[in-house]
């Protein structure tokens, strides 16, 4: 037997042993797409945020989440829009589609365009998913987290703005199991010069010391809503060295890199940033120019699983971590965190959404997560769905 006829028999035999399902799809025609219909719902107090729902013409459908709060209808639109490209297409495409839909629509790129892109792409992820009655994150190299570590979200509002407030709500937070939390102290934002008064940075040290006090081994993550100006972002960062914070997140505005990797050649406090770029090409230059240490990919932004995947692959080039970016809906959050699963420079994920006990309705055998340690869903694709009923609760005609 010569060679090529021995490595063509060896590829045969251990795509069937080691992934049967996906030898099996290469021989396989269909899952050809009948229809894509977006919606948006609200669920518990959060925005409302905007899924797509893809059916095959054998009738598997998939769900994917794709928001730019507050404005829904325009990605409500594009979605529309980009699912005419996709009628009759086999759902197995899924990064040729990913292409033809961006290449499309590239004169009129923007967050609109990628978060309709990010949900179209979800949903085709959760279709082959159940097509092949895996899991999802088994499509995207295995499992390398058997957890996943979850960082408390805005958990300290509605408390006095004192040491002593801060220290109760923080031991509060950590007898619920959480080890690290994120808070924005900074309040309101500032004029047009971007500058933060001394009175709110003091009153910010006396915050951050609270919190520092009732947990000395608790990871601190600030917030900063790229609301400064340089010169106050340098204040903010000597202000907190001394709390040894797990990131500040944008201290500036993300759109000057240059700024953000000044400010982190600064210091060794790890710059957080990302929630607001789309697509591996726009992360390119953050990274190359050093200007974070954490990344942080909205997969409902920054063109779904499929980019999500390369800017992982990106960062873990540059020694960066990924802590996704997670604030929507459960969509959102079970394709974060199967891609999360399955990425070996994952760090940390926000915890997003607090009233997850609606969720028990749309994740397959319900949302018996732990606050601080989420286990990724195990049921084919995704591991959500939104029943007739569940519809009916949250969609907003």
């Amino acid at each position: 037997m010569d060679r090529l006829s021995t490595r063509r028999a060896f590829l045969q035999v251990a795509g069937a042993g080691l992934f049967p399902g996906l030898a099996r799809a290469q021989t396989r025609p269909g899952l050809r797409i009948r229809a894509v219909d977006p919606y948006v719902l609200r669920i518990g107090s959060r925005a409302d945020i905007v899924c797509a729902r893809i059916e095959t013409e054998e009738g598997i459908h998939g769900w994917g989440e794709g928001t730019t709060p507050p404005n829904v209808q325009p990605v409500v639109a594009q979605i529309r829009s980009l699912g005419k490209l996709l009628v009759g297409e086999p759902a197995w495409d899924i990064e040729r589609l990913w292409r033809r839909m961006y290449i499309v629509e590239e004169n009129t790129l923007g967050g609109t365009l990628y978060a309709a892109i990010s949900a179209i792409d979800i949903a085709l992820w959760d279709i082959v998913g159940k097509k092949l009655g895996v899991p999802l994150y088994s499509l995207l190299g295995g499992r390398v987290h058997p957890k996943l570590r979850v960082y408390a979200s805005y958990r300290w509002g509605n408390v006095p703005r004192t040491a002593e407030a801060y220290a109760r709500r923080t031991g509060e937070i950590m007898a619920l199991g959480f080890t690290a939390g994120k808070y924005d102290p900074f309040g309101e934002y500032p004029g047009p010069d971007r500058q933060l008064p001394t009175a709110t940075l003091n009153e910010v040290r006396e915050m951050i010391r609270g919190i520092r006090e009732a947990g000395p081994a608790f990871d601190i993550c600030v917030e900063a809503h790229g609301k400064f100006n340089l010169a106050s972002a340098g204040r903010i960062i000597k202000m907190l060295e001394p709390f040894d914070p797990f990131f500040l997140e944008e201290p500036v505005p993300p759109e000057n890199v240059e700024a953000m990797a000044a400010l982190q050649r600064s210091t060794n406090i790890p710059i957080a940033t990302g929630e607001g770029l789309q697509s591996h090409w726009n992360v390119r230059d953050t990274l190359e120019r050093q200007a974070c240490r954490i990344l942080q990919p909205d997969v409902s932004r920054t063109g779904g699983i499929t980019a999500m995947r390369k800017i992982a692959a990106m960062a873990d080039a540059h020694y960066v971590t990924i802590a996704p970016h997670n604030p929507n809906g459960p969509v959102c959050t079970a394709a974060s965190m199967h891609v999360a699963a399955s990425i070996p420079n994952f760090l940390i994920m926000e915890e997003g959404n607090k009233e997850t006990g609606r969720y028990r309705d749309v994740f397959a055998g319900g949302w018996n997560q732990e606050l601080a340690w989420w286990r990724v869903p195990e049921a084919p694709g995704l591991g959500v769905d939104f029943s007739p009923s569940c519809l009916r609760e949250f969609e907003v005609k």
